[in-house]
């Protein structure tokens, strides 16, 4: 059983990596504001933006990935699913679990070998010459920490909807 410091352990780190995605989230918006400031009033748009744009995006979508599933924000389809019983609800939810911890690993696994790849060949962006290499790091340790969070998922106790409230 976790400890509830174990378990601020666990969040911590889908939280800070977050704010990692925030400060992604606030630059790409301040870049986009001062591309458009520039292109509109100076006639002279910001160099790189889109590029740049791209990286930040990378790291804001694998930044979140891990908090949505910590605390259950995906979306889901569940017209069906609550009408099962609850006992089902668990079984297939444990399932679900495990299928995207396998893909999630496939997923981290793969990426891992394209960053030897991506280092080798020096594959970098067209005009600002960025390194691609850095930025598939990022994307392997977001989905490292979505795996953790995967794993916690399937390995975690359930509750009844009852012992929950108490």
């Amino acid at each position: 059983m976790t400890t509830p410091s174990t378990r601020k352990k666990k969040r911590s780190l889908s939280t800070y990596l977050s704010y990692i995605g925030n400060i992604a989230l606030a630059v790409m918006m301040l870049l986009t504001t001062a591309d458009v400031l520039g292109r509109y009033f100076f006639n002279s748009p910001v160099l790189g933006a889109y590029e740049i744009t791209e990286y930040l995006m990378l790291i804001m979508v694998f930044s979140f990935l891990a908090l949505a599933q910590s605390q259950k924000a995906h979306i889901n389809v569940d017209i069906v699913y609550n009408r099962l019983p609850a006992r089902l609800q668990q079984i297939l939810e444990r399932f679900n679990h495990i299928v995207c911890l396998l893909m999630m690993i496939l997923v981290t696994w793969k990426s891992a070998e394209r960053i030897a790849e991506l280092k080798n060949t020096g594959e970098a962006s067209l005009l600002l010459k960025i390194p691609d290499y850095p930025f598939a790091i990022f994307l392997v340790i977001g989905c490292l920490v979505f795996c953790i969070e995967f794993f916690n998922d399937v390995f975690r106790p359930r509750h009844t909807d009852a012992e929950q409230e108490n």
